[in-house]
């Protein structure tokens, strides 16, 4: 079902349901936007103005509804539910827990820049979210044809490293709570491996792919070093959607420069929200910072890669720190032992998201298609992409990094 045949009516009802903490009475709505081609896989975006009473004032609210898809053969093929039920699950248990945990120990810079949620809802085949559109607070997104700039970076890795510190913070002192929350946790990315029969084939054609593009350009001991990487696709993410050694925590999941939303004062970057916690998960934070940094570097800042590491690592000791746990906890020679073991997570993800990020608005991925056709959905997304330029430009200093520094 598309967005036009969500009915105003079906809508009122949803709001209702969402916004009943807020108490207000003669609810009336306009909707402003919602999404277009490519900006949701498996879910829809309606920008919704909404206004009502109270017994002493008028309310008003701008909001994102975020809906998943209908399609029953999507919901059948991949994990739209188990996806919307993650997100719900991040902003009615998991971010309450965590500010709790910060709040009771007097943090003054918490992890909590993310958009405000007035309530979720699940029906037998709709889950929506309610959340503040934090447009009309003037964040903005970035343009995703373009790697982030030095400012924007910084301020997303301060953001994960409080996050993660978080996680390893209440592992320390209330490992019982803290366990309790992993125990909710889906791993909905394990679930669209195994949705689709062709996803690792898919992703090792993506990097045969990068060779035939970039042969002339770079040297041919280069190319066939990314060449081999083609053949740890399936043994690395399957070990991946495992428990693994070393430092975890609670993951965001899904690190490209579109679930980002920012905020300048004065014309200067001065803080970033994090969206889209439907991949949410119990795993390395590596994963994390190696999906974020792969998918957003420009090619002068992959070259002082370890600065930015030494960066986030500097904000996740110091939010550790003062929630009360010991740095020691996760020292430096273990993080760095974390990175060399794991930052192969973002590296591969990097030709697809890469293609994500350039393609133009007709040629975006469209899963439901593909899945009402009989199609295998994540196939999808390794269709060619006509900013071939672009896409070489920016393939061929991520191949050239992750070869001369070991990574492969």
């Amino acid at each position: 079902m598309t967005l036009a045949a969500r009915t105003r009516s079906e809508i009122k009802t949803w709001l209702e349901t969402l916004l009943k903490n807020e108490n207000i009475d003669n609810l009336d709505f306009t909707i402003s936007g919602n999404s277009e081609q490519g900006d949701g896989y498996v879910g829809d975006i309606l920008f919704v103005e909404v206004c009502g009473t109270t017994k002493d004032e008028t309310k008003n609210y701008n909001l994102v509804l975020k809906c998943s898809k209908r399609s029953q053969a999507l919901r059948e093929k991949s994990p739209v539910k188990e996806a919307f039920l993650s997100e719900i699950y991040f902003y009615d248990i998991v971010f309450p827990s965590f500010r709790k945990f910060q709040h009771d120990r007097n943090i003054t810079e918490p992890f909590e820049k993310v958009p405000k949620c007035y309530g979720t809802l699940t029906t037998g085949d709709t889950e929506v979210l309610a959340l503040e559109n934090l447009k009309n607070r003037g964040y903005f997104l970035w343009d995703k044809t373009k790697p982030l700039t030095r400012p924007y970076i910084d301020l997303i890795v301060k953001e994960y490293g409080k996050f993660h510190a978080v996680s390893i913070a209440m592992q320390d002192q209330e490992p019982e709570i803290f366990q309790k929350l992993v125990g909710g946790l889906d791993h909905v990315l394990k679930r669209f491996f195994q949705a689709s029969t062709e996803m690792y084939n898919n992703m090792g054609g993506a990097i045969v792919e990068i060779c035939d593009l970039l042969k002339g350009e770079l040297d041919d001991r280069i190319l066939h070093k990314w060449y081999e990487l083609n053949q740890q696709v399936e043994p690395f993410y399957t070990k991946a959607c495992e428990p693994l050694e070393g430092m975890n925590v609670i993951t965001h999941g899904d690190c490209w420069c579109n679930n980002f939303m920012h905020y300048n004062k004065d014309g200067k970057p001065l803080t970033a929200a994090m969206l889209d916690w439907q991949m949410m998960t119990y795993s390395p934070p590596i994963f994390d910072l190696s999906y974020f940094l792969f998918a957003c570097l420009s090619e002068d800042d992959i070259n002082d890669m370890d600065t930015i590491l030494e960066y986030y690592f500097e904000f996740l000791t110091d939010h550790l720190e003062k929630l009360g746990s010991s740095k020691s906890l996760y020292a430096r020679e273990h993080f760095l032992e974390d990175w060399r073991k794991y930052n192969k997570f973002g590296l591969l993800m990097a030709p697809v998201i890469h293609k994500f990020c350039l393609s133009e608005k007709n040629d975006a991925p469209d899963m439901t298609e593909a899945a009402e056709k009989g199609e295998d959905i994540l196939k999808v997304f390794m269709k060619p992409i006509k900013n071939i330029k672009k896409y070489k430009e920016r393939m061929k200093y991520i191949v050239k990094y992750s070869v001369e520094n070991n990574i492969i």
